[in-house]
């Protein structure tokens, strides 16, 4: 697909033909906004398109260095690989056409996926005035920027936050009053796009399997040779030339102040390039008041209009189209928009009785004429009918607060059916919270429904009785089972379904292995054997993945355990078995454990705990390049660094055995994290606490090369939430 031009060279004040002022050197086009270097690499083909081969301006904004990621090529750490990773994307970037990067200097700290703890970290959200300074000094049409929601890492969360609050308000200039004095201007950006959440809520694909007219090569080629520069991240061992694959690079258009096409080709659809015969003097869009609709009832959508040309349209005609069945008041009548003129008029639209409780598109279009040419264009917005009574699962505190920024920035239909978490612990009953809520204007009642997976079971649901518009909490009770595991697992992912009528809300269901563990009136040897440490456990195997590649079998990588404790100590050991031991980590370069093989014990000693910032995060590596004796450290915690001056009093050993390694670790309470009422877990406590294995299987490995191939776990479950949510580890309850 050829890069779209503008249709006419810009020029005077504010375009790129005639520089007048400063700020004319800082107008770009589009602008990414990211939390680290490397950020930006979904959309480097599509830059390069637009950027080295169109003709227009970009920028990107890192909100931090980078500081808290990896380094696969030396030792630096703290700022010194910060500033090796926003030179990475500088050159990166250079080879896209985009020459004036920011970096905003914010904490990179350690692996997060809490959206509430970057917050708390970054000092609230000053941070994001900082953000709108640069899209007012850099005036970009078009931003993009990663996912908000829950899922991903809790710094990628903010920066998307931020960019969706930069695109809602860089425009008001009562928000962030600051910035009028500094003589900036409010300017109003026209299109917010996402990364998508997953490959269904993309709305437009950018091919990379052509080729790029300026660097005569595919655009996944210049893509791939672009973050080559990304080597710290270990992304030059990962990237080839030619490119293995071509992928397009995939967004989601989230919000819009001009009209687009059916089925976009370009970010750029409708701001530089005119969406199907709309001029791009137009500026069109549609709200809902709220998101969700009661059927059988009026709802208002609000339409804004603005003439930014300096030619009237006339006969302008607005209509807006719902689906088959709903009823949308009628149309304004024909008027004449002049130039500089804003038109506004609230539709009234009402879903049937019956309609599905699903996201529904609204379609608004208009006809006008632009002296002699007819001119048309449309966009979308959505809504979701529901019932008069709806039951949801309520929510984990992330999933409520993402929820809620999403309500406030008019997003929430992006969200989709966004599944709440429900941690159940197995061969136990959990309580699970749900709000049942009456929308009509009528009493209702009746009987809730649950739709369960073989293992988990309710003896008996609750009944509602609401007035009209009267909420009520209810508690379900829910068993967990090992009917509920699949083969060969200790946890499990599973769906739930709440029911009330047609109303549907879906949770997902996260079993979570518990235990009871011996307190101990004598204390093991910390030696590396564990004939003397008495204790209880279980197994890990290779269908306990949630990193990479699963293992061959257990040979390959798998691991007994056995916990016990006692008043000053918690022990940990693992027999563990694997066909090829890597011991390429330097005694003196003990830091981030996934680089090799490598033995994770996670501790949330409260048993409450939103973040890592309040628990412990021990690790080990069974061997260095010094030999088979075991270094341990904490990783991805508040306190990082070696265990000597990090946890004082914990202590590691390992022996090699046929087959693989033993390993124990002695962590002492005293390291850990005080509870909210000072002191430490007594008997009859229940702690959070996790173990994770890293198996790298790769011979002769580089000393200190990151060979992660496998990631295991105890409750396993995909990109962090087997390190970084305490409330999905397993629960350990300490013996009397």
């Amino acid at each position: 697909m050829p890069a779209p031009v503008p249709a006419t060279a810009p020029t005077g004040p504010g375009s790129y033909g005639g520089t007048v002022s400063g700020l004319d050197l800082m107008d770009v086009d589009f602008m990414f906004i990211g939390a680290h270097p490397d950020d930006d690499g979904g959309v480097s083909a599509t830059f390069a398109r637009y950027a080295l081969d169109g003709g227009y301006k970009g920028t990107v904004i890192t909100l931090t260095g980078g500081e808290g990621g990896g380094n696969a090529t030396g030792r630096e750490t703290g700022r010194a690989i910060g500033l090796i990773r926003e030179e990475e994307e500088r050159r990166s970037l250079a080879m896209l056409g985009i020459d004036s990067p920011h970096f905003l200097g914010l904490t990179d700290f350690y692996f997060t996926l809490s959206a509430e703890e970057t917050e708390k970290k970054w000092g609230g959200q000053a941070f994001v005035c900082d953000v709108i300074r640069l899209v007012r000094l850099r005036r970009p049409e078009v931003l993009i920027t990663m996912w908000p929601g829950p899922g991903t890492h809790g710094q990628h969360q903010m920066a998307a936050r931020a960019a969706t609050l930069a695109y809602n308000y860089a425009g008001d200039s009562k928000y962030c009053p600051q910035l009028e004095k500094e003589g900036l201007a409010p300017f109003t950006p026209l299109k917010l796009y996402y990364y998508p959440p997953n490959a269904e809520s993309a709305t437009v694909s950018i091919p990379t399997d052509d080729l790029s007219r300026t660097a005569r090569v595919r655009y996944a080629d210049l893509r791939n040779m672009a973050t080559y520069n990304y080597r710290t991240q270990g992304w030059d061992a990962s990237n080839s030339l030619p490119a293995k694959t071509a992928n397009p690079e995939t967004f989601m258009l989230v919000a819009s102040r001009v009209p687009t096409p059916e089925k976009e080709t370009s970010l750029l659809d409708g701001v530089f390039v005119a969406a199907t015969n709309s001029p791009t003097t137009v500026r069109m869009e549609a709200r809902p008041k709220s998101f969700d609709i009661g059927t059988g009832q009026a709802s208002d959508v609000t339409l804004t209009f603005t003439n930014t040309g300096k030619e009237a349209l006339d006969a302008a005609q607005f209509t807006l189209s719902a689906p088959d069945g709903w009823q949308v008041s009628a149309r304004p009548a024909a008027r004449r928009v002049a130039p500089g003129e804003t038109f506004t008029h609230t539709f009234k639209v009402t879903a049937p009785s019956g309609a599905k409780a699903e996201r529904a598109p609204l379609t608004l279009s208009y006809t006008a004429r632009l002296g002699t040419q007819a001119v048309s264009g449309r966009t979308l917005t959505y809504v979701r009918p529901v019932p008069a009574v709806v039951a949801s699962f309520a929510p984990t505190f992330d999933i409520a607060g993402y929820q809620a920024f999403a309500r406030e920035t008019n997003t929430d239909w992006v969200m989709g059916a966004q599944a709440t978490r429900l941690p159940l612990l197995l061969g136990q009953t959990t309580p699970v919270k749900v709000t049942v809520t009456n929308r009509s204007s009528a009493p209702a009642s009746g009987k809730l429904e649950l739709t369960l997976p073989a293992g988990l079971s309710v003896k008996d649901m609750p009944s509602y009785s609401l007035k009209a518009g009267e909420s009520q909490e209810l508690t379900v009770n829910v068993e967990a089972s090992a009917a509920a595991l699949p083969a060969g697992r200790q946890s499990a992912l599973l769906p739930v379904t709440l029911s009330t009528g047609e109303f549907k809300d879906t949770a997902s269901a996260y079993v979570l292995p518990s235990l009871t563990i011996p307190r101990l009136s004598s204390a093991p040897k910390i030696d590396g054997d564990l004939g003397d440490l008495t204790g209880q456990g279980g197994n890990i195997g290779p269908a306990d993945l949630w990193w990479r590649t699963k293992p061959d079998n257990d040979a390959d990588a798998s691991a007994g355990f056995k916990l016990a404790y006692d008043d000053q100590f918690l022990y940990v050991g693992l027999s563990v078995k694997d066909e090829l031991v890597a011991c390429n980590i330097a005694p003196d370069d003990v830091k981030a454990q996934l680089r090799s093989d490598a033995i994770g014990v996670t501790v949330d000693p409260s048993g409450q705990s939103r973040d890592t910032s309040t628990t412990l995060m021990a690790a080990a590596f069974p061997c260095t390049t010094a030999g088979f004796q075991a270094r341990g450290f904490r990783d991805a915690d508040a306190n990082q660094g070696v265990m000597e001056e990090t946890a004082p009093g914990m202590q590691v050993a390992s022996r090699k055995t046929d087959g693989g390694y033993d390993i124990e670790f002695r962590l002492p309470w005293a390291a850990m994290p005080a509870l909210s009422g000072g002191g430490q877990p007594k008997p009859g406590d229940t702690i959070g606490l996790n173990l994770v294995m890293y198996d790298g299987d790769t011979k002769d490995a580089r000393v200190g090369a990151n060979i992660s191939q496998s990631g295991l776990a105890w409750a396993a479950f995909s990109w962090g939430g087997k390190q970084a949510l305490p409330y999905l580890w397993p629960r350990v309850t300490l013996g009397q």
